[in-house]
């Protein structure tokens, strides 16, 4: 008789949720789920009734279950609550379940969005459909061509674009603002969000997302600046917001879906084999940036291999030292620089100035003090203007200058590509044939670099002693270079595009506008000014030295 009661008391609620009766959610916080006789069991640690951010403990049985690492997204009200990890950390299925339960039990008013939203088609609003059955949660109704699903306590959800709730003046009132899929988030958007939620007591705005690179506005806003205390924790939290890391390490009902466990071990199988990279399954599955992108010229894997890759191979940085530039050509962009010692990038950063000349001044002070022997800076653009602040900056003699223009052809014209292995061209072509300018040839350069030192690396960590020959390759020092996360987020996300056969890259400003990706998508893509400064840094010095005198020889590299 008691476990037939026991299972009455669990039946009584779903069946008054079905009929639209409950006005109370309780929520069943679950550390762990048990197998009794074949059928999987939750074990609650806590209970809780009420509305978001304002519970209080209850013995009642609940209605909808949460897992314990996102509990304080229930308990604790934050006007701003963010979640993001890997595939199978429950957060979707939270996050609807809780909107679901609050709209049934409070007749709240949720806000459904994602940054572009053409059709509902493109929405959440069949998961949450899904979820509404799967909860037995009566009282609610499907309105495809309003976009919204309604209850009958006049609780709703509403679905949109973020341009749509960012216009719409009824956004006013909304408790919820539910962004899914946020990675793809704008900084407009993340600008104009906050403000736009308001008028209710215990509003909140929730975003969910799988990170994308770490140069994306929301890995910049939520990520990046609580890094420590994410890794530490796995949660950050303040007055004002949450944010939690959640994964499949998380949910206890994980290692019992048969589906989820084999997708993830098939997974595993396809790094073996070379078929998906490392980074790509950390991206899936643990919620890692992904910087590796359709058409990109350079891989995360090949980048990793080049950290610290003169330590394992044994390589000292010898030889010349040369600074590179790339002064902004917008008020928005940083001005990269990087400085290679050898085959080693011993430093590479940005620099804050309120102009080119303050940054270009600053420059040279770093390259007169890393000893560099040559300076070479971006003159396309704003660039083409800097060469007096360069010539008073580095003083006559000292130190030997290029000015370096991407969009001219490449050098050595008809030589012959040495790298057409990589690119698979019909015919051995010369460089004028396989690249459309300097600027490709010098990435091209960086990623055979890059790709022959993974190669080498992959060697010697499988105890293969490897031939190298030194200055093919290419290492980034990790003590050297403190913004290494951006700088493979700029190498990894340099799209090819394609240009009647020949290797040719975006422009700053058309990456900028947004580049049209193979699977349909549009990436916008920050200006990579550190690593056009890597890039620079490889170009071979004149074998004339420059003679500010002699304006004639300057101006072969600014025509």
């Amino acid at each position: 008789m008691s476990l037939l009661a026991k299972r009455l008391d669990r039946l009584e609620p779903l069946l008054a949720a079905q009929t639209g009766e409950v006005k109370q959610t309780v929520y069943g916080i679950v550390d762990r789920v048990d197998i009794v006789d074949g059928v999987r069991v939750p074990h609650f640690c806590r209970k809780w009734k009420g509305t978001i951010g304002n519970l209080t403990p209850t013995d009642e049985e609940p209605t909808i279950y949460c897992i314990e690492k996102l509990e304080p997204l229930l308990t604790k009200h934050k006007k701003h609550k963010r979640v993001f990890g890997g595939r199978g950390g429950a957060k979707s299925i939270l996050a609807f379940d809780a909107m679901i339960g609050d709209v049934n039990a409070f007749g709240s008013k949720v806000f459904v969005m994602r940054e572009y939203m053409n059709s509902i088609e493109e929405s959440v609003f069949d998961g949450i459909e899904t979820r509404i059955k799967a909860l037995g949660m009566g009282g609610f109704s499907s309105v495809p061509t309003r976009w919204a699903i309604r209850n009958n306590n006049a609780g709703r959800f509403t679905f949109g674009g973020l341009k749509n709730v960012i216009s719409k003046k009824g956004a006013f009132g909304y408790k919820f603002f539910l962004v899914e899929e946020a990675e793809a988030t704008s900084q407009r958007a993340l600008d104009i969000l906050g403000p736009t939620l308001r008028g209710i007591d215990g509003c909140e705005m929730w975003m969910i997302w799988n990170p994308r690179s770490i140069n994306d506005p929301m890995s910049k806003a939520y990520i990046t600046p609580y890094q420590a205390e994410l890794d530490r924790d796995g949660f950050y939290e303040d007055d004002h917001q949450l944010i939690i890391k959640v994964g499949y390490q998380d949910n206890p009902w994980f290692m019992h879906d048969q589906s989820l466990t084999s997708e993830l071990e098939l997974d595993r199988q396809r790094v073996k084999r070379g078929v998906i990279s490392a980074a790509k399954f950390k991206h899936i599955w643990e919620g890692g940036f992904m910087d590796d992108i359709e058409n990109g010229l350079i891989k995360e894997e090949w980048f990793d291999a080049c950290i610290d890759a003169h330590k394992l191979l044994g390589f000292e940085p010898l030889g010349g030292t040369a600074f590179a530039f790339d002064p902004a050509d917008t008020g928005g962009d940083a001005h990269g620089y990087a400085v290679r010692h050898g085959r080693v990038i011993v430093d590479c950063g940005e620099i804050d100035a309120e102009n080119g000349n303050r940054a270009t001044d600053e420059a040279c002070g770093m390259a007169r003090k890393a000893l560099a022997d040559y300076f070479v800076w971006d003159c396309d653009g704003l660039g083409a203007t800097l060469r007096d602040n360069v010539a008073r900056g580095l003083g006559q003699g000292k130190v030997d200058t290029v000015m370096f223009k991407g969009s001219e052809s490449p050098q050595d014209p008809d030589h012959q590509f040495n790298d057409n292995d990589a690119y698979s061209f019909k015919n051995a072509p010369t460089n004028k044939e396989a690249l459309r300018n300097k600027r490709a040839q010098g990435y091209v350069r960086l990623a055979r670099a890059m790709r022959l030192t993974f190669e080498a690396v992959q060697k010697a960590r499988g105890g293969v002693c490897p031939v190298i020959d030194v200055d093919e390759l290419i290492s980034f020092d990790s003590e050297g270079i403190q913004s290494m996360a951006k700088l493979k987020a700029e190498l990894c996300r340099l799209p090819v595009k394609p240009a009647s056969g020949q290797i040719l890259l975006f422009s700053k400003d058309e990456m900028r506008r947004g580049v049209a990706m193979p699977d349909g998508s549009r990436l916008v893509i920050p200006s990579p000014n550190m690593g056009d400064s890597v890039m620079m840094s490889l170009f071979e010095m004149p074998a004339a030295t420059t003679d500010w005198g002699q304006l004639d020889y300057q101006d072969e590299y600014i025509a």
